[in-house]
């Protein structure tokens, strides 16, 4: 959701851990100070911090700034091989594709076509931490922060520190409303945060979701007592019930569809990709 999974991978695949890894403390100690005050545990935020496999991700975090989506290759989700892979995915899956958009409304090649995007139909769900991607945008909310990152990795760049500026602190704003979301969301379905990898934009699962998408219209598919992301029938309904949610209804025309896709992810390339591959797999 909102910047398509298989895309964002291949910029985040050949990524290592940051020299900055070694010691992240200087960097989340604002983050910490502001969880505990917004009522997470001071056990829970200080052993999760404490943990070897949190650290700022630096690298992730500059693709982010750096990304472009009109760069990006769409095209390659209507070849026929990835139309043909996708009918399989919906042979495969038929049952919950059918029981879903009957009770959504939904059709079952429009949320088809969404994993095929997201995730390459749910066969690339690697990538960067999701709690360290969350974590390192929402410590740039810290002013001292910004400058460490500016100093350490960003001054190089061709991006000006005003561009910077601006986008650090509205990014800091919607990450650390993410990563509440997040913790809430691990809590609540007993998963260890460390254990989930998604986009660097903090998307993760199937179906990429944000962590606020989640709490708010993830839904679990296959009546197992919990919402799992990375399971095919738990992201087929979230995607219906996100989509539902945001207004499509059986026989919504193109320019409703449009809007309402537009919501998934906001981006006109994206909307017109899912619509392309759609009628393909309907033809």
């Amino acid at each position: 959701m909102f910047i398509s999974y298989m895309l964002t991978l291949l910029l985040v695949l050949s990524a290592e851990a940051p020299a900055l890894a070694i010691n992240s403390e200087p960097y989340f100690k604002t983050l910490q100070k502001r969880l505990i005050q917004d009522g997470f545990g001071k056990g829970r935020i200080k052993k999760l911090y404490s943990r070897s496999q949190v650290y700022f991700e630096t690298k992730g975090v500059s693709r982010f700034i750096l990304h472009r989506e009109a760069t990006l290759n769409y095209d390659q989700f209507s070849s026929p091989a990835s139309i043909l892979k996708a009918r399989q995915y919906m042979q495969k899956h038929k049952p919950i594709l059918a029981s879903t958009s009957k009770s959504y409304g939904v059709d079952k090649e429009i949320i088809t076509a969404i994993i095929l995007v997201e995730s390459q139909l749910g066969n690339f769900l690697g990538g960067p931490s999701t709690v360290n991607m969350l974590s390192t945008m929402a410590s740039l909310y810290d002013s001292n922060v910004r400058d460490m990152f500016w100093n350490e990795t960003l001054k190089s760049q061709k991006l000006s520190r005003k561009r910077y500026e601006k986008w650090a602190r509205k990014k800091s704003k919607w990450a650390y409303t993410e990563l509440k979301a997040f913790l809430k969301y691990t809590a609540r379905e007993n998963i260890d945060p460390l254990t989930v990898y998604g986009s660097y934009a903090g998307a993760l699962g199937i179906a990429q979701f944000m962590p606020s998408s989640i709490l708010a219209h993830a839904k679990d598919g296959n009546d197992d007592g919990q919402i799992d992301l990375f399971n095919h029938a738990d992201a087929i309904a979230s995607i219906a019930s996100y989509l539902k949610h945001f207004g499509w209804h059986t026989g919504i025309g193109k320019q409703g569809a449009k809007k309402v896709i537009y919501r998934y992810n906001k981006s006109n390339y994206y909307v017109d990709a899912i619509l392309k591959i759609s009628a393909l797999l309907k033809g």
